[in-house]
């Protein structure tokens, strides 16, 4: 069985983190899980909606990102979903157990704004640094290919990366569109769409995002926010109310 846990606590976070794992599981074929740990001083809300949905909680105490790590780890779950800050004001880009999951979970980690209007997940926009789209379509159509979705692919060409076009630049572009479409949709067993932008990638990801009216955006990354490393995580996690799902490649911590 697919399962898909939610880190839930008493923030306003709450209720969107729990809609959006349930639309995850929804397309993974799964269940959702809820984890909820227990700090002194605090009321129980966030518990109690997740036992009137129905969902199997997981009651836990101590340090909140470990505990939620270890049952990561004991549920076997294809995916966690977190708030990215209590409040719409509150730490940015993400509170900082949140910061320390996204690097430390070896699975997806979906991170939910706290003003998120989480919809039915049709339409799927895909962006990537470097190479990393055919793992970021690979791993959707394995943990979340049950529902057909509209999936969408961004390639944004930094202005100093752009290729360096000859004679006739309109049809060696297009000559470059079809061999990316070749190399890295053939791994996604379905239709994927191309958008190529120019331009600042941190500033145009989130706008396009809006632009396309997608319900989930799909980063591949090597988890690592360190020394300037993740610079499109951390834009996304501060700038966007579109729930973001973050694909760990494989090898890289």
């Amino acid at each position: 069985m697919n399962i898909v846990l939610a880190a839930i606590d008493n923030s306003a976070a709450a209720q969107p983190v729990l809609n959006l794992a349930r639309e995850l599981a929804r397309l993974a074929g799964g269940e959702v899980e809820a984890v909820y740990v227990e700090e002194a001083g605090t009321t129980h809300t966030a518990a109690e909606i997740a036992r009137s949905l129905g969902l199997a909680l997981h009651r836990r105490q101590g340090d909140v990102a470990t505990a939620i790590l270890a049952a990561e780890n004991e549920r076997d779950a294809i995916a966690v979903v977190v708030g990215a800050r209590g409040m719409p004001a509150g730490a940015s880009p993400a509170g900082h157990v949140t910061m320390e999951l996204v690097q430390e979970l070896h699975v997806a980690v979906a991170v939910v704004p706290p003003q998120a209007q989480v919809r039915p997940i049709a339409r799927v926009l895909v962006a990537v640094e470097g190479d990393g789209e055919n793992h970021a379509l690979r791993q959707l159509r394995r943990d979340f290919g049950r529902v057909d979705l509209e999936l969408i692919a961004l390639h944004v060409f930094e202005p100093d990366r752009l290729p360096l076009f000859a004679d006739e630049p309109v049809l060696e572009t297009e000559a470059w569109c079809e061999e990316f479409a070749r190399r890295s949709f053939g791994v996604a067993g379905g239709d994927v769409r191309l958008e190529v932008r120019a331009g600042d990638v941190t500033r145009l990801l989130p706008d396009v995002a809006r632009e396309l009216e997608v319900d989930l955006v799909v980063l591949a990354w090597h988890r690592d926010l360190a020394g300037g490393h993740g610079r499109l995580v951390r834009s996304m996690l501060a700038g966007t109310d579109i729930p973001l799902l973050l694909v760990p490649i494989p090898g890289q911590a």
